[in-house]
C-alpha cells in the first residue's frame, strides 16, 4: 500500500491535464526502464509497459492492466493554482485523501498507481503484464479511440478507471457531443446603461455521468434561468456570457454581463434576492450556491444586438440538460442524460457544448436530433462530434465469475456487479478487440472532476488486495 501512495504522490507533481500528457508520459516510461519493463508509444501518444511474467509463469495468460494517464483539471476560481506547473497540495483528512483548491486526480491517478505497484510487488505472482496507459480520455476518450491495431497482446483487460470499491463495472453507456453554434451580432452599448456582472458559484459540480441523476445545479442551466427573469423586468442587453469548464463535468460557475438602465438596479438586486431563496429551496442540495449581481465601471464599447439577446436566451433557456430517460432493463439506471457543458465566446460567434449519454444509440440519435432542432429553430448551426460506443455487459464471463469468487473469498461480502451512464474507455476498446474480456474497478473515489474530489484510503488497499489475487488467480499451478 505504501508503494501505492507513493507513486500517487510523485504522480501528483507532474502535470497532466488532458492532452497535455507528455511529462506523465516520459516519467511513466522512465519508472518503467528503472523497474527493467520495456516500455513503448503508439502515434497518439499511449503508452504500453511490458511487464515480464514472474519465473515459471511464462504461459500463463497475458493480463492487461488500463487506465488513463490525463486528470480534470478544475480549480476554485479564487485559486492561484497552475496546473502547467505547480504540483497538486494533497492532504489527509482522517481516512481520505484530498487536494487543496483543486481536483485531487485521483481519476485516474489512483489507477495508474496500482498498476505501477503491483508490476513491481516482488512478493507477488503474476502472469506477464501489459500496462495500458492512454491519453486524453477526459475530454473525448481520444486515446482509446486512435489506438493502433495490436498494440497490446492480452485477452483479459482489468480497467482501474472505477470509482466505487466493491463495485465490478461489466457495462457502460455510448456518448456524442453536440455543439450549438450561435451566431452573435453587436449593436453600440445603449445610452444611458450601466454594466452588470452576473456570477452562479458555490455549486457542487460533478461528473455528468456519474451524478447527473443526483439533482445537482448547473451553473449555465441557473445563470440562463437568471438572465430570461432579468430580460423580462429590465430589457436587458448581454455583453458577455460563460460557463462550466470540460464536457464532463456538470458547470459549477457561469458568470454574465450586461447592460441595463440605471435605474432598474434597485429592482434587478431585489430580484437577485428572491431567486436566492428560490434556488434554495429547489437546491437543499447545494448549500453553497451563490448568486451575485454587481456593477461594472467600466463600459463594454458593444453588446450583443437587441433581437440577438432575445433569440439567444430562448434558445439557452431550451437547451436541454440532465437526465431524459431512466433504464427499463436495470432499476436506478440512467438512460439517457445530457449535459448543458460550456458556454464559450469564440470571435463573433457563441459555442454551447452539450454532451450526451445513452446505453441505446436510439437515444443518443433522438437528444442529438431535438438538440438539432432547436439550433435551427434559433437560427444557428449544429456541430456534431464523434461519438464512442457503450459496452454492452456479459454477465456469463469467466473474469466475471472468477472475480466474484475472489472478492468473497477475501471479504466474506458479495459484490455490486453494475452496469454505469458515464463512458468508459472499455467500449471502445472492446469494440476494436472482440472477444476481449473485461471488468473495471477502483477504489472508492467522491466528487470526481470537481476541487471537492476525494480518495478514500481504506478502499485504495482493499482494491490492491483484490487485484493482486486476481491477478494471481491466473497463474499456472
Amino acid at each position: 500500500m505504501q508503494q501505492v501512495m507513493d507513486h500517487f504522490k510523485e504522480l501528483s507533481g507532474i502535470p497532466r491535464c488532458s492532452g497535455r500528457e507528455e511529462k506523465v508520459r516520459e516519467f511513466l516510461r522512465d519508472w518503467g526502464a528503472r523497474s527493467g519493463f520495456a516500455g513503448r508509444t503508439d502515434a497518439a501518444g499511449n503508452l504500453l509497459v511490458t511487464v515480464p511474467a514472474s519465473p515459471g509463469q511464462e504461459q500463463a495468460p497475458v493480463i492487461v492492466l488500463q487506465g488513463h494517464m490525463d486528470m480534470v483539471c478544475e480549480k476554485n476560481r479564487d485559486s492561484g493554482h497552475d496546473f502547467a506547473r505547480d504540483p497538486l497540495k494533497l492532504r489527509v483528512e482522517g481516512e481520505w485523501l484530498r487536494a487543496e483548491e483543486t481536483t485531487l486526480g485521483a481519476d485516474n491517478g489512483a489507477g495508474l498507481a496500482l498498476a505501477m505497484a503491483l508490476a513491481e510487488d516482488r512478493q507477488l505472482t503474476h502472469p506477464a503484464l501489459e500496462l495500458l496507459f492512454t491519453v486524453d480520455e477526459e475530454s473525448g476518450l481520444t486515446g482509446a479511440s486512435c489506438l493502433e491495431p495490436g498494440f497490446f497482446s492480452g485477452r483479459v483487460l482489468i480497467n482501474l478507471d472505477s470509482e466505487d470499491e466493491g463495485v465490478f463495472t461489466i457495462g457502460c453507456a455510448g456518448g456524442r457531443e453536440n455543439t450549438v453554434v450561435f451566431p452573435l451580432q453587436f449593436e453600440p452599448c445603449p445610452e444611458p446603461s450601466l454594466l452588470f456582472a452576473l456570477k452562479i458559484s458555490g455549486l457542487q459540480g460533478g461528473h455528468s455521468g456519474v451524478n447527473i441523476h443526483e439533482r445537482r445545479g448547473n451553473a449555465n442551466v441557473l445563470l440562463t434561468r437568471l438572465l430570461a427573469q432579468f430580460h423580462v423586468v429590465a430589457a436587458i442587453r448581454l455583453a458577455a456570457i460563460a460557463g462550466g469548464s470540460a464536457h464532463n463535468a456538470i458547470a459549477r460557475e457561469a458568470t454574465a454581463r450586461f447592460a441595463a438602465d440605471r435605474t432598474e438596479a434597485p429592482r434587478l438586486t431585489g430580484l437577485v434576492g428572491q431567486i436566492q431563496e428560490r434556488l434554495a429551496q429547489e437546491y437543499p442540495n447545494e448549500p453553497k450556491l451563490t448568486v451575485t449581481l454587481q456593477s461594472v465601471a467600466e463600459k463594454p464599447e458593444r453588446v450583443f444586438a437587441r433581437h440577438s439577446t432575445g433569440r439567444l436566451l430562448d434558445l439557452l433557456q431550451a437547451a436541454p440538460d440532465g437526465v431524459m430517460a431512466m433504464s427499463r432493463e436495470v432499476a436506478g439506471l440512467v438512460e439517457t442524460s445530457v449535459n448543458f457543458a460550456t458556454i464559450r465566446e469564440k470571435g463573433e460567434e457563441l459555442h454551447l457544448l452539450f454532451s450526451q449519454r445513452s446505453d441505446k444509440e436510439y437515444g443518443i440519435d433522438r437528444l442529438s436530433d431535438r438538440i438539432a432542432a432547436l439550433a435551427r429553430l434559433a437560427g444557428a448551426r449544429l456541430l456534431t462530434g464523434n461519438g464512442y460506443p457503450g459496452w454492452q455487459p456479459d454477465l456469463n464471463s469467466d473474469l466475471l465469475a472468477r472475480s466474484t469468487r475472489i472478492y468473497r473469498e477475501l471479504f466474506a461480502a458479495e459484490p455490486v456487479i453494475e452496469i454505469i451512464h458515464a463512458g468508459l474507455e472499455c467500449g471502445i476498446i472492446g469494440a476494436r478487440n472482440p472477444g476481449l474480456a473485461m471488468i473495471s474497478i477502483g477504489p472508492t473515489i467522491q466528487n470526481p472532476h470537481s476541487p471537492d474530489e476525494k480518495l478514500h484510503l481504506p478502499s485504495l488497499a482493499k482494491i490492491y488486495r483484490f487485484t493482486a489475487a486476481l491477478l494471481g488467480s491466473y497463474c499456472v499451478v
